[in-house]
């Protein structure tokens, strides 16, 4: 005797709806790339804390390549940013990837001289020997670079005030050009220089 559940009218529309499903999840939705949008730093005493959530939805550069890395469900984890190669070294009217900052983060480091902190992975392929921190707004303004150790460690970058700022601006660079070397930027710490 048949089960119920192999009649063809139960089966067939049930499979199709399965295989539906597995396609949609296969495709994994939740990690397709959002549009450009402010982030709320979290606040830890004097410092704005950017990281997880804060890399939802950076701006992207020419030149540069970037991937926010996330989980299963579509949380964001870390922000991978790479140079492509043959690129020439920042100008001060390069914007590099950006990660924006709310209208209030952004007001209370405007005029400011801040120091940034930038925390990273190298990448196990294809590492950036440095990186260049910015503060981005309607001006262009200088970009300042440090070398970017092969392991985990935290670059201090000491940037000069801005009267408007609306986002920092990371960029990977490497001295070789044969293809894209990047970083894995796991958390930006801010706070005005006393």
């Amino acid at each position: 005797m048949r089960h119920w559940l192999f009649h063809p009218i139960i089966f067939y529309p049930l499979a199709l709806v399965l295989a539906a499903f597995f396609i949609v999840v296969s495709l994994q939705p939740q990690a397709w790339p959002r549009a450009p949008a402010a982030v709320q730093a979290e606040r830890d005493g004097e410092w704005l804390v950017i990281r997880g959530a804060g890399f939802n939805s950076p701006e992207g550069a020419a030149g540069q390549e970037m991937t926010v890395v996330r989980d299963f469900w579509g949380q964001p984890q870390t922000l991978r940013v790479a140079e492509r190669g043959g690129q020439s070294p920042p100008a001060a009217s390069d914007n590099g990837v950006r990660v924006l900052l709310s209208p209030e983060d952004a007001a209370a480091l405007a005029g400011k001289p801040l120091t940034v902190e930038v925390s990273y992975n190298p990448l196990s392929v294809n590492s950036a020997t440095r990186l260049a921190v910015s503060l981005r707004g309607d001006e262009p303004s200088a970009w300042v670079s440090q070398p970017a150790a092969p392991q985990p460690a935290t670059l201090r970058f000491r940037l000069p005030a801005q009267s408007s700022v609306n986002a920092i601006g990371v960029r990977a660079l490497s001295d070789l050009d044969d293809q894209a070397y990047g970083l894995e930027i796991t958390r930006i710490r801010i706070t005005p220089q006393t």
